[in-house]
């Protein structure tokens, strides 16, 4: 009866776990943002061994200012209207003489036309031999991604955005098109994307050589329905992203597979090395197994198991100190940013400040765990802690190091929001076109680059680009033309 009511106990704890998390998701903020458990203002960690507390900025009282409206960009064209005075009114009511110009106020408003579509006549000359007839040259058509295709770069541009970066489903741009009197079916922009997608193939594969070149790689991934020309009826399918940071620009490489199979990142890592950050999905476990990549965990994922726990809770327990105790190393990383610190400064920081408060961490959840029956979400939760502490803790080993993978999963948010529009992939090609205009799209919005002008571009010059010229069209290099 024991026995039987202990189990009963962990699995109302579970059901009722299950049901708060539905519930939030269904009707509650997606934020896990610690004033939503009620930590604020921070509480004194009941602890013999207190960490060393964190140091604080006295900031002074201050007025606060009126908002500006910030001016709009100068290299938008202008169109100007002038507005003057009815004849009446430029006489003086004073004493009835004409008053001459001192001047003009100017302000500016904002104003928009919808997409303009533009027929491109193409009249190209033809040449013969007057003397004999023959030998008869007509000179060339520009070199198109798509030959003898209705669209231009610019048209390709627009829908591989609208799709990629805006998640616009391609019937939707369908009737948008018919509002113009344009008859675009979707089957024709698919067709668009699947042949852009295989065109630019070689741009993504060259992203992947320059991103093993690094010793610093993200990844993640997420699932994709997958109708594998199986019309009704999806599978799930996985798109994973690496992401790796030259200097202060980024590259995001995206790539379809149809299943979860840990081979797939371990080909696209065949030969490499270095810091590898991500979740503590089993399916890595054979690439850490020979000591050349090295695993570095997400402290995010572990905090996420406890706030979700203590977001549920009814009372404050175990769960809110750890995420308290969280939230201590999370505001050392931000202030060792806010001050500029370099790779070096930052390791001797974490090792100074951070170390105490894992340790600490570490000690509580040890004590804690085998009080706790097992199964219930917070053992769980401490459990996956435990079982993944040396990665979790990795990054106190070299300061260009994260604390967790937050920027890479970021990167997978996009597909979340499109995959949500357009529903699947059809097919294979499709899957592989869609993860190489993502990498391409991404990769450009990452770098702060319009990517609709990024994408015309690289359309207009790929195909009289030599592949030993191939770099100048990757988003972390390419440099805007006339």
């Amino acid at each position: 009866m024991k026995t039987t009511n202990l189990y009963l106990q962990v699995l109302v704890e579970k059901l009722q776990y299950q049901i708060a998390q539905l519930t939030r998701r269904q009707f509650g903020v997606s934020s896990e943002h610690a004033a939503q458990i009620g930590l604020f203002p921070p509480a004194e960690l009941p602890s013999s061994n207190a960490p060393p507390p964190i140091a604080t900025t006295a900031i002074p009282a201050h007025e606060r200012a009126k908002p500006v409206r910030r001016s709009l960009p100068e290299d938008l064209p202008r169109q100007v209207v002038n507005l003057d005075l009815p004849e009446a009114e430029k006489r003086c009511p004073c004493c009835g003489e004409m008053r001459h110009e001192i001047g003009e106020e100017v302000s500016e408003k904002l104003d928009v036309e919808p997409a303009k579509l533009t027929v491109l006549q193409y009249r190209r000359k033809k040449y013969a031999c007057r003397a004999c007839g023959a030998e008869v040259q007509t000179a060339p058509m520009p070199a198109q991604v798509i030959e003898q295709g209705l669209a231009t770069p610019g048209l390709l541009a627009h829908v591989a955005v609208a799709k990629f970066a805006d998640h616009m489903p391609l019937a939707r741009l369908e009737k948008g098109f018919a509002r113009q009197h344009i008859e675009l079916p979707r089957s024709t922009m698919t067709d668009w994307m699947l042949t852009i997608g295989m065109s630019c193939e070689p741009l993504t594969q060259r992203m992947g050589e320059v991103l093993k070149t690094l010793d610093y790689l993200g990844s993640d991934d997420t699932t994709l329905p997958y109708q594998n020309g199986r019309p009704g009826k999806t599978t799930t399918a996985r798109l994973w992203v690496w992401r790796g940071e030259l200097g202060d620009k980024v590259l995001l490489l995206y790539q379809f597979t149809e299943d979860r199979s840990g081979t797939h990142p371990a080909e696209f890592l065949r030969g490499w090395s270095g810091y590898l950050q991500a979740d503590a999905y089993s399916g890595y476990d054979s690439i850490f197994t020979d000591g050349k990549i090295i695993e570095v965990g997400c402290m995010a994922h572990a905090r996420r198991r406890y706030f979700e726990i203590a977001k549920t809770a009814k009372t404050q327990g175990f769960a809110h100190e750890v995420v308290e105790l969280i939230r201590h190393l999370y505001a050392l990383e931000r202030q060792a940013k806010e001050q500029g610190f370099s790779p070096p400064q930052v390791q001797a920081w974490r090792q100074e400040r951070a170390l105490p408060l894992l340790e600490d961490l570490k000690i509580r959840l040890e004590a804690h765990w085998p009080k706790l029956p097992p199964k219930g979400p917070l053992a769980e939760a401490i459990g996956y802690t435990l079982r993944n502490w040396k990665a979790l803790t990795r990054y106190l080993d070299d300061g260009r190091l994260n604390i967790d993978n937050n920027r890479t999963e970021n990167a997978i948010r996009p597909v979340a929001l499109g995959r949500a529009n357009y529903l699947f992939v059809a097919s294979e090609r499709g899957g592989k076109a869609a993860a190489v205009l993502y990498s391409l799209i991404q990769s450009a919005v990452a770098n702060g680059i319009n990517p609709y002008a990024y994408l015309r571009d690289v359309l207009t010059r790929l195909p009289t680009t030599k592949a030993k010229d191939i770099d100048s069209l990757l988003p972390h290099l390419w440099k805007p033309t006339d």
